[in-house]
This record gives C-alpha cells, sequence and structure tokens, in this order.
C-alpha cells in the first residue's frame, strides 16, 4: 500500500517535505564560490539547500527523484549559477529541467539565474534579469539574495572568507 502525491491535502504534503528558502544549483567546479554565499546565508537563517549541508540528509536517497522534488517542490527560489562548467554537466541539466518546470507551473519569479561567465542554457531566455556574479563577492551576493526574500541583514556573530571565487 502507498500513498500518492495526488490523494494528500496540501498542508500535510508540506509538513512532510523539506522545505527552503533558496535552493542552489551548481556546477563543482563553482563549489568554493558557492560554499560562501551558502554559508553566508545560513548564519542569516535563511533555509538553504545546498547539497554540503544535507550530507546526511542525502544519504541512500534516489537522487534523480529526490533533486526533483527539490528543485521542482521545496525553495521559494532557485539560484542557478550559470557558468561554462554547469552547462555541459548531467545532474545541473536535471536540476535546471526540474526548476523550469517549476517555473512554467507558477508563472512568477521562481529561478534567478547569477552568471559567471556568458553561457547559454537551454530554457533560461537572455532576457529574464540575471546577477553577474564574476563581479560580486559571495557576501555581496548572499546579500541580494536576503534582500529578494525580503529579510533584513543580521549581525553576524564570526567573520566568513570574503574571495571572489
Amino acid at each position: 500500500w502507498a500513498i500518492k502525491d495526488k490523494g494528500i491535502p496540501k498542508a500535510m504534503l508540506a509538513k512532510m517535505q523539506r522545505s527552503y528558502d533558496v535552493v542552489f544549483s551548481f556546477a563543482g567546479e563553482d563549489r568554493k564560490y558557492v560554499e560562501r554565499v551558502a554559508k553566508f546565508l545560513r548564519l542569516q537563517e535563511v533555509a538553504v539547500f545546498y547539497d554540503s549541508f544535507e550530507e546526511a540528509h542525502l544519504w541512500g536517497k534516489d537522487l534523480a527523484e529526490h533533486f526533483d522534488s527539490v528543485y521542482r517542490q521545496s525553495g521559494q527560489y532557485c539560484v542557478i549559477f550559470i557558468s561554462k562548467f554547469y552547462a555541459d554537466k548531467m545532474w545541473t541539466t536535471h536540476e535546471r529541467r526540474s526548476a523550469l518546470a517549476r517555473a512554467l507551473k507558477d508563472r512568477k519569479e521562481y529561478i534567478l539565474p547569477a552568471r559567471f561567465d556568458k553561457t547559454e542554457l537551454p530554457g533560461i531566455l537572455p532576457t529574464v534579469a540575471h546577477i553577474s556574479a564574476s563581479d560580486k563577492t559571495p557576501i555581496a551576493l548572499g546579500k541580494l539574495i536576503l534582500k529578494k526574500l525580503g529579510r533584513e541583514l543580521l549581525p553576524t556573530p564570526r567573520r566568513i572568507k570574503v574571495g571572489r571565487k
């Protein structure tokens, strides 16, 4: 006997699934920068899906199924860190497709592109406003994400390395 999503009331389903303020999709080559953004946001009490924060939770899961749920249902926003590395990866393609399905269904801002370069991705139209990650520190990008979420900057108890990448 199995319960399918279709018969579960939305309020109950929301309690069963983890939810995030923001989910991150990025290539491993860009991890250093993205990790700094994720750590800053975590200090700001933002619920962020960043794979390294979820290691124990991800252990043993069918990642194709789980990531579809994360990128299609679990975040308020999805930040896609676009780079030449991102365009060629199997997992980032899967994440992007799930995020695009959500954006198409909701018909509102969901995908927030952060570009390291001018790489074009299928489904991310050039008319969608983006942020240039290449000329912002991870903290500066984190502060923009806070603003997008409608949050105030909290005082941080410790310093984070700010570097560019």
